[in-house]
């Protein structure tokens, strides 16, 4: 890790405490997410996806220490956020903010929209031209000043959103993670907000991490994809290699999931049934092997490693050895 480096995630790990059961039996930890490694560059966006129950949201909360780390360590310019102090954390917590999923929950329903855009200033106690900051930022995301004085109720989901978005960017972040901003958006509604965070990305010079189910959006938004299956990133290359030439067969599940989204280069369409296994109680050798319609029986007993198998891509999968 050098003090050029903008963001490195090594081996991290979130395991949250046994549980237990309806019948008493207590199960293992849940490990939500299981050793991941990745780097991001400055003005990069990196996307992350997988199916519900992957990690893509536990990781995220890792990443910017909400939730505290079982072990591994996160890198952000050159300071390791997993051994620093709670108040010189919060003091780079400027320069790292979170999109959260469901607008609807995530803003007080019981503050006006300038109250809820105010709050970033007040935590970081910052009180110079805060009203005039408010209006840039509801300028910047497409709303008006206007829209200061109203309750989230008065607001579409859409407009929600923006507003959470100017909450994201009021303190001039570097690093902004989005968890799935416009899945709980219409349709029609999704494809503006995902161009105006890429205008904020030029404007701004903000790196993202994206995390989605939605493999067109993230296609059309992200410069690398992370691939994550049972808390482990599974595949990760630029977004043009994951979709030209997938190499993990659950890679390439997802993208035949999607109406023509399909691989150009496919020995056969690959599709899987059933669950994601529990992660308290994760299959021995390959995490994929339950549903992966080519495996082998070596799957069955041994984990692959995330190898390269082609510059700036790599796989975890004995197929690609």
């Amino acid at each position: 890790m050098t003090d050029n480096s903008f963001l490195e995630v090594r081996d991290l790990k979130k395991y949250f405490p046994p549980r237990e059961s309806f019948f008493g039996n207590t199960a293992g930890s849940v490990r939500a997410v299981d050793g991941i490694s990745f780097e991001l560059e400055e003005g990069e966006t990196l996307g992350i996806v997988g199916e519900s129950g992957s990690g893509k949201s536990t990781a995220a909360r890792t990443l910017l220490q909400l939730e505290p780390p079982t072990s591994g360590t996160v890198h952000f310019k050159g300071h390791n956020l997993t051994a620093l102090s709670e108040e010189k954390l919060r003091s780079l917590r400027k320069e790292m903010q979170m999109i959260f999923q469901d607008p609807f929950s995530s803003i007080n329903p019981r503050r006006r929209i300038g109250d809820v855009l105010r709050e970033p200033f007040a935590i970081h106690n910052l009180k110079e031209n805060v009203a005039e900051s408010i209006k840039e930022l509801l300028n910047q995301v497409g709303l008006s000043s206007d829209h200061a004085h109203r309750y989230p109720h008065e607001l579409s989901g859409g407009q929600l959103q923006r507003v959470g978005i100017a909450r994201a960017i009021a303190l001039n972040p570097s690093l902004v993670i989005a968890d799935e901003p416009v899945s709980a958006l219409d349709v029609s509604v999704q494809a503006q907000v995902v161009n105006l965070m890429m205008d904020l990305k030029e404007k701004l010079k903000i790196s993202y991490i994206f995390i989605s189910h939605d493999m067109s959006i993230v296609e059309y938004f992200c410069d690398r994809v992370a691939v994550m299956y049972l808390g482990k990133i599974v595949e990760i290359s630029t977004s043009e290699e994951i979709y030209r030439t997938p190499g993990h067969p659950y890679t390439e599940a997802l993208l035949n999931a999607v109406p023509g989204l399909e691989p150009e280069q496919k020995k056969q369409k690959i599709k899987i049934r059933g669950d994601i296994p529990d992660p308290s109680n994760p299959p021995q050798g390959c995490s994929f092997h339950t549903r992966c319609p080519l495996k082998e029986k070596r799957c069955e007993e041994m984990e692959p490693i995330l190898k390269e198998v082609s510059p700036g891509h790599h796989v975890a999968c004995f197929l690609k050895e």
